[in-house]
């Protein structure tokens, strides 16, 4: 499943991110990799705001939409 579908309240793991050159590198730097477990607080039309590693981040819906997950 594409990371942007994924509703408020839920849990899934990174299985893939298909973003390439800085924004990729920022991703990782932000921890969000394949195997992290991620949660989703707030889902919008605009975007999400996730928590990982207990941080707070919010990712624009064009840099979800990159990144596929599971449950």
């Amino acid at each position: 499943m594409i990371l942007s579908k994924a509703a408020a309240g839920t849990s899934h793991t990174i299985t893939a991110c298909h973003s390439t050159g800085p924004t990729r590198a920022r991703l990782d730097s932000l921890g969000l990799v394949e195997g992290e477990r991620v949660d989703v607080l707030s889902s919008s039309w605009a975007g999400l705001i996730l928590e990982i590693k207990g941080s707070r981040l919010a990712l624009c819906k064009a840099v979800a939409d990159t990144m596929e997950v599971s449950d």
